[in-house]
């Protein structure tokens, strides 16, 4: 898509292919073209417009100009949250599989104690102990690599751009199906079962990858409702001003 915006295939103001086209044209998945339409807002070169669509921003050919046309590549953009969570699907679900035949009731107590304070209303507490939750989980399999791994995880999601806005967009809502969630993979840990811990991790992965495609698109929804009722505000602003000098 950047070389074909920088080709002027699609020029400044222009509409880009909806969502679902885009996927099938460089096959790849929704969430991926979602990233990537985001990456490109962030970057100055697309605007998303609600419902409307994408569209091509007047300053997009200067942009991709900057530092020899790569201001669109930067690798600080280049993991996004749906990447992270993909990543996070393999890594965590085969920890907490491992996890599971190690187990220690002084582990359930302190996933218990984390639950708790996950559900604290303080936003940073309640991140700062879904991030001990899964990292001690990772501790639970005794793996450097495995315990680095889980924890870089959670550093990218600080850390990018891309991932942080979009978790941005997707917050409030879906906490108690998350927490719910969670108890879950402590219930599974607690029956030692490697099958029943990796499944029930997989599951709360694939239910958050899914969360944030529908809350993406309810960001998008929302805007446009906005937009329109400042378009309506504007037009009772500008009857009510007719009436008055009449």
């Amino acid at each position: 898509m950047i070389a074909q915006i920088r080709a002027k295939t699609y020029k400044a103001g222009d509409k880009l292919p909806a969502e679902r086209d885009l996927a099938e044209t460089f096959c790849v998945s929704r969430p991926s073209v979602r990233e990537a339409m985001i990456a490109l807002e962030i970057l100055g070169i697309v605007e998303i417009r609600g419902r409307s669509g994408i569209y091509v921003l007047d300053s997009a050919p200067s942009k991709l100009e900057e530092e020899g046309g790569k201001a669109a590549v930067r690798r600080d953009l280049d993991v996004g949250a749906f990447e992270l969570i993909e990543a996070r699907i393999v890594i965590e679900g085969e920890t907490a599989g491992l996890a599971a035949a190690s187990v220690k009731p002084e582990d359930i107590t302190t996933l218990r104690a984390l639950l708790a304070r996950m559900n604290s209303d303080d936003i940073v507490e309640a991140e700062e102990a879904d991030r001990a939750f899964h990292v001690h989980i990772a501790s639970m399999t005794d793996n450097s690599a495995l315990i680095d791994a889980v924890d870089h995880l959670w550093v990218l999601r600080i850390k990018s751009p891309l991932a942080s806005q979009i978790m941005v967009r997707a917050q409030g809502g879906g906490h108690q199906a998350r927490m719910d969630e969670h108890e879950a993979i402590v219930r599974a840990l607690e029956t030692g079962s490697g099958i029943a811990a990796r499944r029930a991790m997989r599951r709360h992965l694939e239910n958050v990858r899914d969360y944030l495609l529908d809350a993406t698109e309810t960001a998008e929804l929302d805007a446009l409702r906005r937009k329109l009722k400042s378009r309506r505000l504007a037009v009772v602003g500008r009857t009510r001003a007719t009436s008055s000098a009449e």
